[in-house]
């Protein structure tokens, strides 16, 4: 059967990154930026610095990296406005209407926290296909951190079997297989499983695919 509950990852699952890159022309940049950011942002909710926005973490991370590859600096505010601003993904909007039609329950959960996830998704015009916005915030720590999904699992009133987690980050589907959820993988192009986490359940290449896959199983 398909899910009850789909849990929807927001940074580069249901968003494009390229525009951080824009100032420079270098649209990659936004992955490294949103992988860098998740990197401090492990290590400072495992050092006990979970409350820092991760919005703080991505300006650092633009930071760092601009820092490294010899860009203008000057470039960093734009890119920092748009990272708060980011357009959904193609197919979005349409995978979205899917699992509605479909009766699954569409429940964003980010690192982004619960107001900025909701400001982000209202901005590129996914805010009505989703039923609820869940945010670290509400447990000061950052995915993967076990205590992450076992808030979704809580706040939700659901057990891990009723839910999937829809993501492009292999660490946050690792997070949610720890958890006894299911795992979706969106590679969003051409990508490659690390074998040191466990096989996601369902993967593909767009949101539309992962989707209608999660919708006809049996």
């Amino acid at each position: 059967m398909p899910p009850r509950i789909v849990l929807l990852d927001v940074n580069g699952t249901l968003t494009d990154l390229a525009p951080i890159g824009a100032p420079w022309g270098r649209p990659e940049l936004g992955e490294w930026v949103l992988d860098q950011a998740v990197l401090t942002a492990m290590a400072g909710a495992l050092l006990g610095g979970g409350d820092r926005a991760f919005a703080e973490h991505i300006r650092a991370a633009i930071g760092t990296i601009v820092s490294d590859a010899g860009l203008d600096p000057a470039g960093i505010d734009a890119a920092t406005a748009a990272a708060v601003a980011l357009p959904a993904r193609p197919g979005a909007e349409e995978a979205l209407s899917r699992l509605a039609d479909a009766g699954v329950q569409a429940v964003a959960l980010t690192n982004s926290g619960a107001a900025a996830g909701t400001r982000t998704l209202r901005g590129c015009g996914l805010e009505p296909y989703v039923e609820r916005v869940l945010g670290v915030d509400a447990v000061h720590t950052f995915k993967p951190d076990p205590r992450v999904y076992a808030y979704a699992l809580d706040a939700l009133r659901a057990a891990p079997q009723e839910v999937t987690l829809l993501a492009t980050h292999p660490w946050d589907l690792a997070g949610a297989a720890h958890a006894g959820i299911g795992t979706a993988w969106v590679t969003h192009g051409p990508r490659s499983w690390p074998d040191v986490f466990p096989a996601p359940d369902v993967r593909g290449d767009g949101l539309i695919d992962v989707v209608e896959a999660l919708i006809d199983l049996a």
